[in-house]
């Protein structure tokens, strides 16, 4: 749902709605005990995608445009 772009893929790009670099992302230890688990939510649209060890990728796409707005 999120992809790098520009030059050297300096840039992170949301898919759903085209902000560049409003994409917040953490890691932490898994709780599964081993490996990591990710978060990544764009900034703009609230779209979210999670993994884990476990269960993987996670896609959690926002409606764009927003439900209301032309």
């Amino acid at each position: 749902m999120f992809a790098v772009c520009g030059p050297g893929g300096a840039s992170v790009r949301c898919r759903v709605c085209g902000a560049v670099d409003q994409i917040f992302q953490d890691e932490m230890p898994s709780m599964a005990g081993y490996g990591t688990d990710t978060y990544a939510r764009c900034a703009r649209c609230g779209s979210v995608e999670t993994s884990d060890p476990i269960f993987g990728w996670h896609p959690k796409p926002a409606p764009w445009p927003p439900p209301g707005r032309p």
